[in-house]
């Protein structure tokens, strides 16, 4: 990609759970590989039906990715709890556990101190490795939001946007894409039923990331997932109601 798309989705990520940047995108390589190229990407917010109403546009939906140029607050560098989210739910209300090489965590509390009882996803596939390196930047000052034209928010970290044609190059600060992936049906998740993981589960998530060995990562994830999953009336196979990549 050698140019903006027309419209796209833009994620700033940084430090979460207690967890370094480098380590999470590490694992999430891990995680594409290990799914054909689907990897799941957690994020605080909802995009609601802003995904579905670019893609009528008949346009394939990029999602970019964008280190944070602020220092990560220390709710999300070193969080009281971490959970791990077993479950998300489908467009129709339906629970089913996510992939078997998939896992998303989170802290355990908004702001505001209150237990989080729901977090999202994107939905991720990529061909090419995370640790491809970009040639593209973001200037917030030269997109909008996708649905109402308007500036993105200051604590906007993830949204659908479009390009504008009065780009104020002069202006705001410069967010390099350090990879890009596609965004595939549906497009974004909302995750359920989460479970605070324990001092060992942590620190074995750590000694997996840190060692950079990527033939243990499903059974990691296993160990976690399984650790605190309920029974579920039916598990859906892998990766079936994910689009497949053509």
């Amino acid at each position: 990609m050698e140019q903006l798309p027309r419209s796209f989705c833009w994620t700033k990520m940084g430090a979460e759970s207690g967890e370094q940047l480098q380590l999470i995108i590490r694992r999430k390589e891990w995680e594409r590989s290990l799914g054909n190229g689907l990897f799941f990407w957690g994020i605080g917010q909802s995009l609601g039906g802003n995904a579905d109403m670019a893609m009528r546009t008949g346009e394939k939906l990029k999602v970019l990715f964008s280190p944070m140029i602020s220092k990560a607050k220390a709710i999300d560098s070193a969080p009281d709890e971490t959970v791990v989210w077993t479950a998300f739910v489908d467009a129709f209300g339906e629970e089913h556990p996510l992939p078997e090489h998939a896992l998303v965590t989170s802290r355990a509390t908004l702001p505001s101190g209150r237990r989080k009882e729901f977090h999202y996803a994107l939905v991720c596939r990529s061909p090419k490795s995370l640790a491809t390196s970009g040639q593209l930047s973001v200037n917030p000052t030269s997109i909008c939001n996708f649905a109402t034209n308007k500036p993105l928010g200051a604590s906007q970290v993830t949204a659908i946007v479009r390009s504008v044609q009065e780009q104020n190059a002069a202006g705001g600060k410069l967010y390099p894409v350090s990879f890009f992936a596609e965004l595939v049906q549906p497009y974004f998740v909302r995750l359920v039923a989460p479970r605070v993981l324990t001092g060992s589960e942590k620190a074995l998530l750590a000694r997996t990331t840190e060692s950079g060995v990527e033939r243990t990562w499903r059974d990691v994830v296993t160990s976690i997932r399984q650790a605190g999953a309920l029974p579920r009336t039916r598990k859906p196979k892998n990766l079936d109601l994910f689009e497949v990549a053509h």
